[in-house]
């Protein structure tokens, strides 16, 4: 492993021993200070864009070879556990999105970088090479644009001003040969930034899980199903049938338990949080529909985190759903009520073992994606 570092006073030394060449003017060095900062990455960039992909879910290596080098996931990788992007140093894009919760944050509202709290709980990253549209209202559908949001919100990490961004990365020795080996040259633009973030989370690929194993196979079908125990097998039975999870979190055609659309699933009769209504007048209480891959590690659930298990996620879907305006018409029942499925508790328990069965370890222990600052 190579050790790349840099110290607060080899920095000064450096930069003072340059204005003495260069005779530059004095006010042409910003005045950040920086701690030790210990960066570990291997000797050759690990593989990011020729990942082994199984059939179901060979779609994505498109995004991975026309989106990915491995050089700039590299770059992207330390740029999103790097709090230096934040305007007090302390919060990074890893601050809210950890490893081992498959890329969610395990307490409902985020901390911001300066103590502040989110107003939704912090959406899981899995496979967003499959995504269109980002956050739980999809008032973002580009990627690259997307990643500067959280960088630059008031809340999360407060730093609105890009170019002192830029200055105060490039005055970071340790980012000179990851720009040069991503893009040619040491230089520091939000573009870069932003393109080489985009990369790492495209790279960002689970399908490791119980149910890979099975090998998915049409609707609710699998080739493989000693992969999955009979508690699971019986959970997925439900989830494709009586307890319609399939309706909206569909894995036929893209594997990642998900679908580009939105839905009001009954969590309050008058939804506090417009969603989507917040920008397309009559859709209020619709929110993103999220992937379920990982699902049992990201609690808490829905957009504002008030579930803090998959137990009462399927609580709320057997007995408590609400009668809201814009419900989902696949929790109507042909009444115009709200569905009652009544599962009994084995049922249950068969989903939750299912969903579980949706858990990829191998991504939240993967070495490629976990923090380099070691």
């Amino acid at each position: 492993m190579k050790n790349i570092q840099l110290t607060s006073i080899a920095a000064l030394l450096f930069i003072g021993s340059m204005s003495l060449l260069t005779n530059c003017k004095k006010d042409s060095v910003l005045p950040y200070k920086y701690e030790s900062d210990v960066l570990k990455l291997p000797e050759q960039p690990f593989t990011y864009r020729d990942q082994a992909l199984p059939a179901h879910m060979s779609h994505l290596g498109t995004a991975l070879q026309s989106k990915v080098t491995d050089h700039g996931a590299t770059l992207g990788r330390v740029l999103f556990y790097d709090p230096k992007l934040s305007l007090n140093n302390k919060t990074a894009c890893a601050s809210c999105h950890l490893q081992e919760n498959g890329f969610a944050d395990p307490v409902r509202f985020s901390v911001g970088f300066d103590g502040g709290l989110t107003k939704r709980n912090a959406s899981s990253i899995t496979n967003p090479a499959d995504m269109q549209t980002f956050f739980w209202d999809a008032r973002e559908d580009n990627l690259k644009e997307m990643v500067l949001q959280p960088i630059k919100n008031h809340v999360e990490m407060g730093m609105d001003n890009f170019d002192a961004l830029e200055k105060k990365l490039g005055q970071l020795d340790y980012y000179k040969p990851l720009f040069q080996n991503a893009f040619g040259d040491e230089n520091v633009t939000r573009e870069r930034i932003a393109e080489s973030i985009s990369q790492f989370l495209t790279s960002m690929v689970s399908v490791n899980s119980s149910f890979d194993a099975a090998i998915p196979g049409g609707w609710g079908g699998v080739q493989n199903p000693g992969a999955l125990t009979g508690e699971e097998l019986q959970g997925m039975n439900l989830f494709f049938g009586q307890a319609q999870c399939g309706v909206c979190h569909n894995p036929v055609t893209t594997g990642t338990f998900f679908q580009e659309t939105f839905a009001d699933i009954g969590l309050e009769k008058n939804p506090a949080d417009k969603g989507l209504g917040a920008n397309s007048p009559g859709k209020d209480g619709m929110f993103k529909i999220p992937s379920l891959r990982n699902v049992a590690l990201t609690a808490p659930y829905m957009h504002d985190g008030r579930f803090t298990s998959l137990d009462d996620v399927v609580n709320h879907y057997s007995e408590n759903i609400e009668n809201s305006p814009n419900l989902h018409w696949s929790l109507r029942g042909f009444d115009g009520q709200p569905l009652r499925m009544n599962l009994s508790e084995t049922d249950k328990k068969s989903l939750v073992a299912f969903l579980t069965a949706l858990t990829d370890t191998r991504y939240t222990n993967d070495p490629k994606f976990s923090n380099p600052f070691k």
